[in-house]
């Protein structure tokens, strides 16, 4: 067994999963970091490639090893890398170049597809795989940098819906978006796939930014054909994207749901949707009143499309890998 120069990590992976470390990743970096670890270790020890600080020879056979010993699903194999370069980072090891030219050369063969016999979740981790790429690219921009590590997961986190609403919702490539389908989501299904921890304040005050960051990156990788249309757009919707969520408005539709789940309404029947809840509004004045008051934006919307997509069922983006 080849012993490595140094005797002892210079940081445990216990010691980098920490939130500090952890809010530099994003979600599916941080889903993974702990199997990724703990996997490449135990690469490293089934090789016998040695122990302690590691080498640039030890990442690359580690690396060439890892998809013959564990059985994981493509975007885990996409995470390895960006996790591996954060760690070494963070231990601040004296040979990082060497460490990071060894990643960047046993990247290709570690995100290869790999088999999968759902062509649906497939297709979806490939959209995750790609959205990834574009974060890691966004990330060395100072403004993203910048941000403390709450922000910079909710950056991720609209950067995520908002590509994965477009490209696997709508099936539309960045090169087809444009003004009227962006506004269809952000003001549409986009608050209804957040977890409830992420509809706050916080991460509504960041969409323009995040939304203007995605559109500008993919307009420099000529990626987009209406580039100017969207960030125009955006600099338009600012004040109704930081304020396109409201609590009182979201119960008001969830009971509105509930009762007109109980009354046997159609939900698709547009026009029987229209007349129970005009019946609503005037048996719950109180409720309308509020309702009508606190949300700007509810004299552009029907009420009946908006309940639509408050009776749409979330699913996690990023549970099944």
């Amino acid at each position: 067994m080849e012993e490595s120069k140094a005797t002892a990590e210079l940081m445990t992976p216990t010691e980098f999963l920490t939130p500090a470390h952890l809010g530099r990743l994003s979600a599916n970096q941080q889903k993974y970091a702990q199997d990724i670890l703990n996997d490449v270790a135990q690469a490293r020890q089934s090789v016998e490639l040695g122990v302690g600080a590691w080498s640039a020879q030890q990442v690359v056979g580690a690396l060439a090893a890892l998809p013959t010993l564990v059985d994981r699903p493509h975007v885990y194999y996409v995470a390895v890398v960006p996790v591996l370069t954060a760690y070494f980072k963070a231990q601040a090891a004296p040979n990082l170049a060497e460490l990071l030219a060894a990643l960047k050369q046993a990247r290709p063969a570690l995100v290869e597809k790999h088999a999968e016999t759902d062509d649906a979740q497939q297709a979806y981790e490939g959209v995750v795989a790609l959205v990834e790429t574009w974060l890691q690219d966004m990330g060395t921009q100072p403004e993203v940098t910048n941000l403390n590590a709450q922000d910079r997961q909710y950056f991720v986190t609209i950067v995520h819906t908002t590509a994965e609403l477009m490209i696997t919702g709508k099936q539309r490539q960045p090169a087809d978006w444009d003004a009227e389908a962006i506004s269809s989501i952000m003001f549409g299904p986009f608050t209804h796939l957040l977890d409830e921890k992420d509809r706050v304040p916080a991460l509504f005050n960041l969409v323009p930014f995040a939304l203007t960051t995605l559109f500008s990156y993919l307009e420099t990788q000529h990626q987009l054909k209406q580039g100017d249309q969207l960030l125009e757009w955006v600099a338009k919707n600012h004040t109704a994207l930081v304020t396109m969520y409201n609590p009182k408005l979201e119960n008001f539709y969830e009971e509105l749901a509930s009762a007109m789940r109980r009354a046997g309404i159609d939900a698709n029947d547009y026009a029987a949707v229209d007349a129970f809840t005009q019946d609503y509004l005037n048996a719950h004045p109180a409720a309308g009143r509020s309702l009508f008051t606190t949300d700007q934006q509810l004299t552009k919307k029907r009420p009946a499309k908006h309940l639509k997509y408050s009776q749409k069922r979330r699913k996690n983006r990023r549970k099944k890998r």
